[in-house]
């Protein structure tokens, strides 16, 4: 039986924004999300990463967030 999740506004926009393109730079997430503290952005990414709903990937030395195919499934269903 699925569960329903209780996520935070910023999840429900971070997961949006990821949802459209799969995978952004951390740098343009903060830029467009705006968070109001960087203390509460890290904590409930962190916890979009222990659901495994995103992971986090480092290329040409820039941190990325990628939608992970388990989060979008959860998404859906």
């Amino acid at each position: 039986m699925a569960r329903k999740l209780r996520l935070t506004p910023l999840q429900r926009d971070l997961l949006w924004m990821l949802e459209e393109a799969g995978e952004e730079e951390l740098a343009t997430i903060l830029a467009t999300l705006k968070p109001p503290d960087r203390d509460v952005f890290d904590r409930d990414l962190e916890a979009l990463v222990c659901l495994d709903f995103v992971c986090l990937t480092e290329q040409r030395s820039a941190a990325s967030v990628v939608f992970t195919n388990f989060g979008r499934r959860a998404l859906t269903t």
